[in-house]
C-alpha cells in the first residue's frame, strides 16, 4: 500500500476483530493525508463472523452504515499500520 494523497488503493482484509465481532472487508482506501484520521474508505463488502460461518451484509441498508460508520476507525487503524509496515 502506498501512502499518496491521489492514489486510490484498494484493500482486502480476511479476518479483522473488532469491537463489534470478528469481520471480512474489501473497499477502497484513499489516504488524505499521512495521517490515518483524515483519510477516506470505502466499503465495498462486509461480512461478520456468525455462529455458521461468515454472514454478509448488505452495505446499502441503514443497519449496516450504522455498523460500518462504528468500525471506521478500527479498519482504518487496520490499515494504516499496514501501510506504515510496507514503507
Amino acid at each position: 500500500m502506498t501512502n499518496t494523497t491521489s492514489e486510490t488503493t484498494t484493500f482486502a482484509i480476511s479476518r479483522l476483530n473488532t469491537s463489534l465481532g470478528i469481520i471480512r472487508v474489501t473497499g477502497m482506501w484513499q489516504p488524505t493525508s499521512v495521517t490515518m484520521t483524515q483519510a477516506e474508505l470505502l466499503i465495498l463488502t462486509l461480512d461478520i463472523m456468525g455462529t455458521d460461518g461468515w454472514v454478509a451484509l448488505n452495505t446499502t441498508l441503514p443497519d449496516t452504515v450504522i455498523v460500518i460508520k462504528k468500525l471506521n476507525l478500527e479498519i482504518l487503524q487496520h490499515l494504516h499500520t499496514k501501510s506504515v509496515s510496507s514503507i
